[in-house]
């Protein structure tokens, strides 16, 4: 009998996790509960003065170059970046994740954890994008609006001096957002770990379902960062 692919991606940096996650889903459509885990998202200090410094991202250079370069029918690979640091860090998830000042709660405990005041809410560092009571949700299920959005769920996971961050996606394009959203949830990590004192652990992404926006070009962007 064949073994299973596998589909848990797991890589040093930003750029190859998301590179042989691509090619996953291009060469099957679509999966189901595809996880795409980087050991090592951030390299030197996270102690940076802007929060939105894309220095210190552990990234391979030139396929980020030709991401970056890569036209999406209109819109280029640095366009879809932009869009997703842009969504986490002023956008729909970043108003929901600060809603009843979760990010806020987040923080403030990870310090207490990490002075050893208390550990009760260790698995309790949830962020939810989404809240069933908001009138604009009433029936999310029929709603032809993105509600909730895509992302649901960052969740903070600390271990002994560090932090992990792992995302749940109830659905993810791979071609335009994947890497984008790989790179603001690094960048979202370093923010929460220059705050609390711990060191930056891996970023766990968790597609429910990985799916593409077009598929030739996706064909045609895997070709071009492997060229």
């Amino acid at each position: 009998m064949m073994a299973k692919e596998s589909k848990h991606i797991v890589r040093n940096d930003i750029t190859s996790a998301y590179v042989d996650s691509l090619k996953k889903v291009v060469r099957n459509g679509y999966l189901f509960a595809l996880m795409t885990e980087v050991e090592r998202p951030l390299i030197g200090s996270i102690q940076v003065e802007d929060e939105l410094a894309r220095s210190g991202l552990n990234v391979d250079k030139e396929m980020h170059r030709r991401f970056e370069a890569f036209d999406f029918n209109g819109k280029t690979g640095k366009w879809w970046i932009e869009n997703r640091i842009h969504e986490l860090f002023s956008g729909l998830y970043h108003t929901a994740i600060c809603k009843y000042d979760q990010l806020d709660f987040i923080r403030d405990a990870l310090k207490k954890i990490e002075t050893r005041k208390y550990t009760w809410c260790s698995n309790r560092l949830l962020c939810v994008t989404f809240d069933h009571t908001d009138e604009h949700t009433s029936h999310l299920h029929l709603s032809r609006q993105p509600i909730p959005p895509c992302l649901t769920l960052l969740d903070f996971k600390p271990e002994q001096r560090k932090l992990h961050l792992i995302a749940s996606w109830r659905a993810q394009y791979f071609d335009t957002k994947a890497y984008g959203n790989l790179i603001s949830l690094a960048m979202m990590l370093r923010n929460v770990c220059k705050n609390t004192g711990f060191q930056p652990g891996h970023v766990i992404s968790i597609a429910n379902k990985a799916i593409l926006k077009n598929r030739t070009n996706a064909r045609r962007l895997v070709k071009s960062l492997q060229s």
